[in-house]
């Protein structure tokens, strides 16, 4: 068995951190080398770990566990298994998170450095999803030229991103009316007031971008092939079509969000 491990020092607060791990589908997504995630309980994912011009690839059946202080996800694949170990202390101003991955199966006597990259990787992306979800303030003025983009202008929009930072992105698999559902847990996530959110299919055939405040659709962009639609919502005709023309949105999307930052 292969056994590698990293530490990092993320600063958020302990219920922050504890929310995203308590998510394993979600967190799993967001591993390095993770083809494919699907289910809740337990979370199924493919993984594939590169070796040179091998891959050795395995779906797995995570089942999570916690206890004191450690939050584990325990991988049983056809292969092999894989499982990860993540410890959290709190100090005064930080906390600290020490991820151990264990690896046993196919391939496990050359895949030391990729195993180190994979729990690395886990580190790095734990702290990044929670400090991207600590709360930022922003100015009046930026606000507000960000509530003023054009989907239908490209322009618009990547004036929009240079005012903004991403901070959730994940695979998401949207059930035929359930997109608001979707919306609504990922703005929950983010707990900012003005959230962007833009998502497009593997194959890059299908995509949507929705800009929201609060429990407001501001903007919507729908892509399905050669056709769009856009709407800028100014009232409640807007809105109706709005929802409509998202309640149609279905399938699997990497789904990335965007909030407010930095200055104009």
């Amino acid at each position: 068995m292969k056994r590698k491990e990293a530490e990092v020092e993320i600063n958020a607060g302990m219920n922050t951190i504890e929310a995203i791990l308590h998510d394993p589908a979600q967190f799993i997504t967001n591993w390095p080398y993770v083809v494919k995630v699907k289910g809740g309980k337990p979370v199924i994912a493919e993984i594939m770990l590169p070796r040179f011009v091998f891959k050795f690839r395995d779906t797995y059946e995570f089942e999570f566990h916690e206890d004191y202080n450690s939050h584990i996800y325990d991988g049983k694949g056809k292969k092999g298994s894989l499982t990860v170990v993540i410890t959290l202390r709190e100090w005064q101003k930080s906390v600290s998170a020490n991820v151990e991955l264990s690896y046993s199966g196919r391939g496990e006597f050359f895949l030391g450095k990729t195993l180190e990259m994979l729990v690395q990787g886990i580190a790095n992306n734990l702290k990044e999803l929670a400090e991207a979800s600590k709360p930022s303030t922003v100015s009046e003025k930026t606000e507000k030229a960000i509530l003023e983009v054009d989907f239908s202008d490209p322009m618009s929009v990547a004036n929009f991103l240079a005012k903004a930072k991403m901070v959730h992105s994940g695979l998401y698999t949207i059930q035929p009316g359930g997109f608001l559902d979707v919306l609504g847990e990922i703005v929950g996530k983010v707990g900012g007031n003005v959230v962007y959110l833009s998502g497009i299919t593997s194959d890059g055939t299908s995509g949507f971008k929705v800009l929201v405040r609060g429990s407001e659709i501001l903007a919507v962009e729908v892509r399905n092939g050669s056709e769009v639609k856009t709407i800028k919502v100014r009232g409640e005709d807007d809105v109706r079509e709005a929802v409509e023309l998202l309640s149609k949105i279905s399938g699997a999307y990497m789904v990335n969000a965007w909030v407010p930052a930095g200055g104009v």
